[in-house]
């Protein structure tokens, strides 16, 4: 799956859905793709979400 972040870009995950016996409940987990810069630009997020920066004028 590709989501495009507004601060860091597109960001490629793999997902993995896990049922639950009954088959009432799921759970997604997206991930990075091993070997990907994903990873790398995540961990980014809770430094960038501190900062604001000026919106560009004209």
């Amino acid at each position: 799956m590709r989501v495009v972040h507004p601060v860091v870009g597109p960001v490629d995950l793999d997902c993995q859905v896990l049922l639950a016996q009954e088959a009432d409940q799921r759970l997604a987990l997206f991930t990075p793709p091993p070997g990907s810069d994903t990873a790398d630009r995540l961990t980014l997020l809770p430094v960038l979400d501190t900062e604001r920066f000026p919106s560009k004028v004209g």
